[in-house]
């Protein structure tokens, strides 16, 4: 489990609760920043969200809390009738805007949701049961650790001491008797209030667990400073006897198909995209706009399934950390080519701890447009392949959209001689896309 950054505020807060539909549409949104085209064809009805690929998202009436208080529930697979599965959490924006409590939902329980129907850790963490970080019994799927309060530094040590406390593992004879659903179990951890106005709460499908609740208590996990909540969101899924792993539902995201597949030296097989692509990316594109997509860092691409479950402690999508390996963000490499059209190759960079820090506190700040930055290019690209590999690139170009969502950071320029010509110069089409990628010709298509 890592801890991760708030996601940004979209605009000034309504003063009372959001309709069903309209605090789904929220919802909708941080799904959609999260992953570019998870939420397409979605449909909003009722008090749902129904996705075309058969999960669903709906809120439910409050059972408690205030009037900025929201309770949901995820359908990962509808198509089990009558009785379809699904696990609750509830959210509460602690500033009283809507969209904190929907970017809290998704970077935790809508993160748990993604990982169990796309399940190659790209959105949270797996543990099975005999891992030092598992639940004995359980397959654990686990979110990032959000924080919640308004000093950065003070959500940061919370954040960490929440993820060193190890929690589920060390309560897990508290709560794991109570487990009954045969498909996927929900657990809600929080922990936050102010010095000497603690609380640590665990809420096991939906309802609050006295008997987890008070072990975690006993854990002493440190005080702030200053107002601070953490919580993360765990599923648990049942390991039936003799098997290694659990039964997964038959509903897939299928966001990075096996042409976004990165084999062993690290080079992604390239793959296009068209309007039916559904990849993660980090944009949808057709072919008047061709891009390349390469799913991990070469250093993370090289370890097995295993090892990369165990040394990858942060994965946001754009941010990678990998223990012993270093700090990765995507970011954009566009391509000039000569029949006017540009490739943008979505690659990693290493970035010193320093530096990637840096970076996510001007998120936080809005100070990010204009920055420029320094790393090391961690993915062979195109037809030049592993001649470009750890070259040095200066980073920054990064667009802020009207609503406040933050674009993926661009190469700007780069000291290696190959490098620098690539992103320089302008380039023979046939030589970097070969026959993928056909311009669409018609007669009224000119230039």
């Amino acid at each position: 489990m890592s801890w991760i950054p708030r996601m940004k505020r979209k605009a000034e807060p309504p003063a009372n609760r959001l309709a069903d539909l309209e605090f789904l549409d929220l919802v909708k949104a941080g799904l959609e920043e999260l992953v570019p085209g998870v939420t397409e064809g979605a449909q909003l009805k009722g008090n749902s969200m129904i996705s075309p690929q058969g999960w669903a998202v709906a809120v439910t009436p409050p059972h408690h809390g205030g009037g900025h208080h929201y309770d949901l529930v995820a359908l990962p697979d509808v198509g089990l009738q009558p009785d379809v599965p699904c696990f609750m959490d509830c959210v509460v924006s602690m500033s009283a805007d809507p969209q904190d409590a929907a970017n809290t939902w998704v970077q935790t329980a809508g993160a748990c949701l993604l990982e169990l129907l796309d399940r190659r850790g790209h959105f949270a963490d797996h543990a099975g049961p005999e891992g030092e970080h598992g639940v004995p019994g359980w397959h654990l799927i686990t979110s990032g650790a959000v924080g919640l309060g308004h000093d950065a530094e003070e959500n940061r040590r919370l954040q960490s001491a929440l993820q060193d406390a190890n929690v589920l593992h060390r309560i897990a004879d508290s709560f794991t008797a109570d487990l009954e659903s045969p498909f996927f179990n929900g657990v809600k951890v929080f922990y936050g209030g102010t010095p000497g106005a603690m609380q640590a709460e665990v809420r096991v499908n939906g309802e609050r667990h006295e008997a987890a609740s008070a072990a975690m208590t006993a854990l002493g996990l440190p005080e702030p400073t200053a107002f601070t909540t953490v919580r993360f969101y765990a599923l648990l899924l049942p390991v039936p006897a003799g098997e290694r792993e659990p039964s997964f539902p038959t509903a897939r995201l299928d966001l990075a198909p096996a042409s976004a597949s990165v084999s062993a030296s690290g080079q992604s097989d390239a793959h296009s995209h068209g309007t039916d692509c559904n990849c993660d990316c980090g944009r949808r594109l057709d072919p008047e706009h061709p891009a390349f997509a390469l799913a991990l860092p070469h250093p993370v691409a090289e370890l097995s399934e295993e090892e990369r479950r165990r040394r990858v402690t942060t994965n946001t999508g754009p941010i990678i950390v990998a223990e012993g390996l270093g700090n990765f963000l995507k970011v954009r490499l566009p391509v000039r080519l000569d029949d006017g059209r540009t490739v943008v190759h979505f690659v990693w960079v290493s970035l010193p701890a320093a530096v990637i820090e840096d970076f996510v506190q001007r998120v936080h700040r809005d100070d990010l447009a204009g920055h420029r930055f320094e790393g090391l290019l961690c993915n062979a690209v195109g037809p030049w392949g592993e001649d470009v590999l750890h070259a040095p690139v200066v980073l920054g170009g990064q667009r802020i959209n009207d609503d406040g969502s933050v674009l993926l950071s661009e190469v700007l320029e780069s000291s290696d001689p190959l490098l620098g010509k690539i992103l320089s110069e302008t380039w023979p089409t046939a030589f970097v896309l070969g026959d993928r990628f056909p311009r669409e010709s018609s007669g009224d298509v000119s230039g």
